[in-house]
């Protein structure tokens, strides 16, 4: 199903789904009755990674078109999340800012290519980054006590990639990273596509266009391929607090070429109030 979004209709879809999507299970069957339990401390690195919403901000308008792949899990296939200039625009600003990825173990940072190789930046806040913060915020219908994640693009090269892994690593009964955006810049590759080894092949050829079929996808599972300005958006937890198995995924090898992606996390933090924070 294809829904083409104006500003209009595009709010319109988010309260139909907004059981789903506002946090109506998540606040209050994963995390809790919002008056019981003092909220869980954050510590200020991680408070000083989330983006703090701004009340006068302005942003041009932007459509795009969504496909419901999965239900439970909820996964979403966008067409042009951003636009050829927002992705461009983003690309030239990493251009000076990459650096070795790493990975994270039992709270150690380690450069592991086995794991992860590619190359990571965060990105500036400027105007155009902070309209795509606050369109991935709408999309998720101004769930409460969500915050965008600060922004960070990632280069794979030839033979880079990213082994399948979860999103959510270090979550707790209050706090977490609920969901998640994988979202392409550019993709002047072969391979690389995202893997979903738990997810299972849709019947019919209506996915083709945005996952490898025909006995192209030599992995088990669902492979989407990289297009710019597309995005995967899943959420990574049940109402129940566990995690979502079907998530497990992974930024398959790129063969030739290179491919550019741009996270686009949210972190939960029960009863969060930046303007309190010490």
């Amino acid at each position: 199903m294809v829904l083409k979004l104006s500003t209009t209709v595009q709010y319109l879809f988010i309260g139909a789904i907004g059981y789903i999507l506002a946090g109506a299970p998540l606040s209050r069957s994963l995390f809790g009755p919002s008056k019981q339990n003092p909220p869980e401390e954050i510590s200020s690195e991680k408070s000083a990674s989330l983006v703090i919403p701004e009340d006068n901000l302005t942003c041009p308008y932007h459509a795009y078109n969504i496909h419901i792949f999965s239900r439970d899990p909820l996964i979403i296939y966008i067409q042009s999340f951003l636009s050829n200039e927002e992705a461009e625009h983003i690309v030239s600003m990493s251009e000076d800012k990459f650096k070795p990825s790493t990975v994270w173990t039992e709270g150690t940072e380690r450069l592991d290519a086995t794991i992860r190789k590619s190359e990571k930046a965060l990105l500036d806040r400027d105007d155009i980054v902070k309209c795509i913060e606050h369109r991935a915020r709408v999309f998720q219908g101004w769930r409460p006590d969500v915050f965008i994640e600060k922004l960070w693009s990632q280069r794979y090269t030839q033979n880079g990639h990213y082994r399948h892994h979860y999103d959510w690593s270090s979550a707790s009964s209050r706090s977490g990273r609920i969901s998640s955006f994988m979202v392409y810049l550019e993709a002047n590759c072969t391979g690389g596509g995202t893997n979903f080894p738990r997810l299972e092949v849709p019947q019919g050829g209506n996915w083709c266009e945005f996952m490898e079929c025909d006995g192209k996808n030599s992995q088990e599972g669902v492979t989407f391929k990289p297009l710019k300005g597309n995005a995967i958006f899943w959420e990574n937890f049940r109402a129940d607090g566990t995690g979502y198995k079907e998530c497990w995924h992974a930024g398959l090898p790129v063969l030739s070429g290179t491919k550019i992606g741009l996270n686009i996390w949210s972190w939960y933090q029960k009863g969060y109030r930046p303007d309190t924070a010490m």
